[in-house]
């Protein structure tokens, strides 16, 4: 890892979606890393914007809260009081074999695929975990019945995963974990506690927000700052804006008489696999598309969102996909930026270069 002389972590070029493998992470660096909009994943750290669903794309907009500013609400006082009769505990996160017990309980009981044990989702193949954890663990007569996992740096913390037992389902043990963590770094005199992404549109996420709405910043990823979620428009949403740009380009293409779609790019995360991750492939989640393709390259138009520029680029093909294209995806190649022939923040004055270019 390489350091600035203000000790600030390099992260390097902005990307859309990247990741670090690291041999070991200290505390101020974790909270560099969160304030950044990057989150743990296995023993690594990790950023994306956008996620898949169902075939669907959607924005993965990076949640933090400010622990000075948080308040429980009477629901949540509630919640405290009727869970009081169970024990609590936070250790210094050893697995063990209760925890993994429970975790196979609770992944037995949900409805979508995860790791296959706590071990491999915190530490994947790695033998040592470069994360200080803490484990929240709650007993019912000595009986372990939920556990929540959370990392810590100097002034923040990352919170990983809860799991409870889904006979105690009406006890709220997910949302009681997630208060626990809470309550339990203000208490330490922590500033920020990351819970990691929420998703528009899709309701799975939506309790992360519910838990603390009046202290929840999100995280402008095109202009790199944290925002009140009262103010969360789709220009702060990197794929809707996104959308909007190329759609808007795309009418006045066809206005000059040069057809296009607007593709969805099925790999844009590729890079977060560690197989694919040091070619520097396309991170983007659509482009347009309107010429040819040649046997080596395509030539595509993009929207950057960190200059708010549209971008005539080259790309190579590296890689031939074995997934079958559905209309409106763009799947036959993993695509790998090659050259910027131009780029322009005025869709008008793109066009018209655009335009001379074919024209010479």
């Amino acid at each position: 890892m390489k350091y600035q002389e203000n000790n600030d972590i390099e992260i390097g070029k902005w990307k859309l979606a990247d990741v670090r493998n690291l041999e070991y992470i200290l505390p101020f660096q974790l909270a560099q890393y969160l304030q950044m909009g990057w989150f743990r994943m296995g023993q690594t750290m990790f950023t994306t914007n956008f996620l898949i669903f169902n075939n669907e794309q959607f924005n993965a907009l990076w949640l933090r809260i400010d622990l000075e500013k948080f308040e429980l609400t009477p629901s949540q006082k509630k919640l405290l009081k009727q869970n009081s009769r169970f024990d609590l505990k936070v250790t210094s996160g050893q697995i063990d074999f209760q925890k993994e017990d429970l975790y196979y309980k609770y992944r037995e009981s949900l409805s979508f695929s995860i790791a296959p044990s706590l071990q491999n989702l915190l530490t994947g193949n790695s033998l040592f975990d470069i994360f200080d954890s803490r484990h929240i663990e709650i007993y019912d007569n000595g009986s372990m019945i939920a556990c929540g996992v959370f990392d810590v740096g100097d002034i923040s913390a990352q919170g990983i995963v809860s799991v409870f037992d889904p006979d105690y389902r009406k006890f709220s043990l997910g949302k009681y974990l997630f208060l626990q963590k809470i309550l339990f770094l203000k208490a330490n005199g922590y500033k920020y506690f990351y819970p990691g992404y929420y998703v528009p549109g899709y309701r799975l996420f939506d309790y992360k927000l519910d838990m603390a709405k009046e202290s929840t910043t999100f995280f402008d990823f095109g202009k790199k700052n944290w925002l009140p979620m009262n103010i969360l428009e789709d220009k702060h949403q990197p794929l809707r804006f996104i959308q909007a740009k190329l759609q808007s380009l795309g009418q006045l293409l066809l206005l000059n008489g040069l057809k296009n779609q607007l593709l969805q790019y099925n790999f844009f995360d590729i890079c977060l696999v560690n197989s694919y991750a040091d070619y520097g492939l396309l991170d983007v989640p659509m482009f347009l598309y309107c010429f040819p393709n040649s046997r080596l390259q395509e030539a595509i138009i993009v929207f950057n969102i960190f200059t708010d520029q549209f971008q005539f680029v080259i790309c190579n093909k590296p890689f031939q996909s074995n997934i079958e294209e559905i209309s409106g995806h763009y799947a036959k190649f993993l695509l790998k930026l090659d050259t910027i022939i131009f780029q322009h923040n005025d869709e008008t004055l793109f066009v018209e270069r655009l335009i001379e270019i074919l024209k010479s």
